[in-house]
């Protein structure tokens, strides 16, 4: 075949071809049958048709997300998966509620039968579970202990989706820091504690939100009044994934190790999917380091997010 269309007569046959296989899904060898053809030129017409744009094929994907921000995403940081919400605002509760939606259908989509699922406490991770459809039996542990001043806030991302599942749900009702490692040692030989604690070995996934320091993290915020966030933020803590603190190159900054309760950096690592949260300005950074410090394996986020990240 030329490699221009010669005549109205071929531009026809070409669109005819195309409209049957592409927008019908009829068989090459119906269409040939059809014209009085061999299935292999139907085959050539069809190639002819996609190079000279009589055909052009645009993948998308339903819903609010920007599919070619989410696959620029996940190259450039080498992550699984990464799934860029549509937003038409920066308001942060507009994005909060966009993104725990968003990750609800993302997680209904990855989780199987039997698996183990982390969840940090958080407003966005309760957005999901609110918005979580029916989803395979699975366990639900908390990743972290509680930071949210008000406390029933803290478990009810996995108490909401243990009730979706119908698997057990493992909470820790436990402060996210204690005030001293006495403290944390005593809290964590209670009973109703060790059981949560003794799965963070067994996490097939995780899903953890970024909290950014210091203008949207709940620990940052439970340790103002002391005046000790205060002191964490001038060592370089920028952002936290479950009890990880990390600083601007997404590196480990170690200094409440001995206090916080829930999972520890190396338990995070070997989760198989770690799937992170966050959007909106004020977490730019945070989310940065997080994608530094390579303990994601997946990213949901906002538009003007990705393209911060990608810039």
């Amino acid at each position: 075949m030329s490699g221009k269309i010669v005549n109205p007569e071929e531009a026809v046959k070409l669109a005819y071809v195309s409209k049957r296989y592409f927008k019908d899904s009829v068989p090459r060898t119906e269409i040939a049958d059809e014209l009085g053809l061999s299935r292999f030129a139907v085959a050539r017409m069809i190639q002819k048709a996609l190079e000279l744009g009589v055909v052009t094929i645009t993948i998308d994907a339903p819903g609010p997300v920007d599919v070619d921000l989410s696959l620029r995403l996940a190259s450039r940081f080498g992550l699984q998966n990464a799934f860029v919400a549509r937003t038409a605002t920066d308001d942060r509760e507009v994005i909060r509620v966009t993104l725990g939606r968003l990750a609800a259908d993302v997680l209904s989509g990855m989780i199987a039968e039997d698996d183990i699922v982390g969840l940090t406490a958080g407003r966005t991770l309760i957005e999901m579970s609110r918005a979580l459809g029916e989803v395979p039996s699975c366990d639900v542990v908390q990743l972290t202990g509680v930071a949210d001043p008000v406390r029933e806030r803290g478990t009810e991302a996995v108490n909401t989706m243990a009730r979706r599942s119908g698997g057990a749900v493992y909470p820790l009702h436990a402060p996210f820091a204690a005030t001293d490692a006495a403290a944390r040692a005593t809290i964590m030989a209670q009973p109703g504690i060790r059981p949560s604690l003794a799965r963070l070995d067994r996490l097939t996934k995780a899903v953890v939100t970024l909290g950014a320091w210091p203008d949207d993290s709940l620990l940052h915020d439970s340790l103002e009044p002391s005046g000790e966030a205060r002191r964490l933020v001038r060592r370089g803590i920028v952002a936290e994934i479950g009890t990880t603190l990390l600083d601007a190159d997404g590196r480990e900054i170690d200094l409440l190790t001995d206090r916080v309760i829930g999972i520890r950096t190396a338990q995070l690592r070997r989760v198989a999917q770690v799937i992170g949260i966050g959007g909106g300005r004020r977490k730019h950074a945070a989310i940065k380091a997080a994608l530094a410090s390579g303990l994601l394996s997946h990213l949901i986020t906002d538009e003007e997010t990705a393209r911060y990240l990608l810039a």
